[in-house]
């Protein structure tokens, strides 16, 4: 637990930093007539248990003072506001938690928000693999959780909530057999389409594990935007297909959320593609 602590606030300390370096450039840039263009920063999140409902309370309070809050796929101009956030807030994996305890909050402010399905599995506890990955984004859903139905889905405030597919069966795509990833892909959003009544556009990656083939496939399905859980700021004037995201829990702290919804995560990104290039070179000489 110490070790996992340790690095937790290596990475807060970290952000921290990034944070007022970004907020020292951007104010020069300004002083020079140059302002950066405002960028949207996408949050996800798991479940939201009932233990962690205030916490969550907590966290959608400051997004009401410090955020502007926005669909996930939202494409066009953002109106540069130097003391508001642009964020958009999602959930991997449609647990009934998030019906039950994290719905019920952002419907307080009238936050919109995305979940992503895994459509193979609703009604059931979800039984994919547990992976963590590069980011921290721990797949690890509480045994107590379930996915939630069908009758749930089609009760949801389609006002303030989206759906998109999380594939059939939860796999990591670039795994599986490329006519396997097909089906998960494309299946999955018909699926959801008929069970819902609503055009699927979007998709999230389970395990955040992508290929170039993978969003090609997705291209290929139809669908206009898909996720990543690589932290970054997005651009929402280009028509890029991909877009990252970065991982929130209930338990992050007042700091540590603050500087994960205002984008100063986005660094393990570059840390991360670092260590990949220096492995690549590694590599080579060998």
């Amino acid at each position: 637990m110490r070790v996992i602590d340790h690095k937790r606030n290596l990475k807060i300390a970290i952000s921290l930093i990034y944070y007022l370096v970004r907020a020292i450039f951007d104010a020069s840039l300004r002083l020079l007539g140059r302002p950066r263009r405002p960028r949207l920063t996408i949050l996800y999140y798991h479940g939201v248990t009932r233990g962690s409902r205030q916490n969550f309370a907590r966290q959608m309070q400051a997004l009401s003072r410090g955020a502007t809050v926005l669909p996930a796929s939202y494409r066009g101009n953002l109106a540069a506001d130097q003391n508001r956030k642009f964020v958009a807030i999602t959930f991997d994996d449609a647990f009934v938690s998030v019906a039950e305890n994290g719905l019920p909050e952002l419907d307080k402010y009238s936050f919109h928000s995305t979940i992503f399905v895994p459509v193979g599995w609703l009604g059931q506890t979800p039984g994919w693999a547990l992976e963590t990955g590069a980011f921290g984004s721990a797949e690890a859903p509480e045994l107590s959780e379930v996915v939630m139905s069908s009758e749930q889905l089609q009760g949801l405030n389609r006002a303030l909530v989206s759906l998109g597919s999380h594939t059939l069966t939860h796999p990591s795509l670039p795994d599986i057999e490329p006519k396997r990833a097909h089906e998960e892909v494309e299946r999955s959003r018909l699926l959801l389409a008929e069970l819902t009544g609503q055009d699927i556009f979007e998709l999230s990656f389970p395990y955040g594990a992508h290929s170039g083939s993978t969003v090609a496939l997705c291209r290929a399905a139809l669908y206009k935007t898909v996720y990543t859980i690589v932290p970054e700021e997005v651009d929402t004037t280009t028509d890029e297909l991909l877009r990252g995201r970065t991982k929130i829990d209930p338990s992050d702290g007042p700091l540590e959320f603050f500087l994960k919804f205002s984008g100063a995560y986005e660094w393990m990104a570059y840390s991360v593609a670092l260590k990949g290039a220096l492995r690549s070179m590694l590599s080579a000489k060998r």
